[in-house]
């Protein structure tokens, strides 16, 4: 056996034993979860912004929830719940208030605020533009921070709820 191949056989048997220990195969586990989770996070963005209702109802939970906080209180009428409603809820819009125009879900500042082994708690900002077919530009439609709460599912991290905190400026004082 050649130097060479004594150094990789030795190296081979080092990594083997370092892969192998426990916490650090916990370690590479939780980045796996990670890269899962930021992946389905971009899926988000990609199935709303593409009208493609089914796909977006599919990143859920089949008990998953939407709904929307402006100053910490609940939007009326914001709340939808369960996978089938969320479909509903996506064709209708999709079809309706959005269907004349391409929206655009930009991302950024992804933390995760909690990782177990089957749950996850999430924030990132937002920044949502629309653009009416025909006119020149985006323009900024809202912001807020998005949280969200994963479980893990036989079929991969799945969104259970998920809350966006709208940006409101609160009244200047007169």
């Amino acid at each position: 056996m050649s130097r060479t191949e004594r150094v990789i056989l030795w190296a081979s048997v080092l990594l083997v034993g370092v892969l192998s220990t426990p916490a650090l195969g916990q370690e590479l586990g939780a980045v796996e979860d990670r890269l899962l989770i930021a992946d389905q996070l971009a899926q988000y963005s990609y199935r709303w912004d593409g009208k493609d209702a089914e796909g977006f109802a599919n990143l859920f939970t089949d008990d998953g929830v939407l709904e929307r906080r402006i100053n910490g209180l609940l939007v009326t009428g914001s709340r939808v719940e369960g996978r089938d409603a969320i479909r509903a809820y996506a064709i209708k819009s999709h079809e309706g208030r959005l269907a004349d125009r391409q929206t655009r879900h930009h991302f950024s500042g992804l933390v995760f605020l909690e990782l177990s082994g089957d749950r996850a708690v999430t924030e990132n900002m937002a920044l949502i533009t629309h653009q009416p077919y025909g006119e020149p530009t985006a323009q900024i439609s809202g912001s807020g921070i998005y949280r969200k709460i994963w479980r893990r599912t036989p079929g991969g991290w799945r969104i259970a709820e998920r809350v966006l905190h709208s940006d409101r400026a609160p009244q200047r004082p007169r």
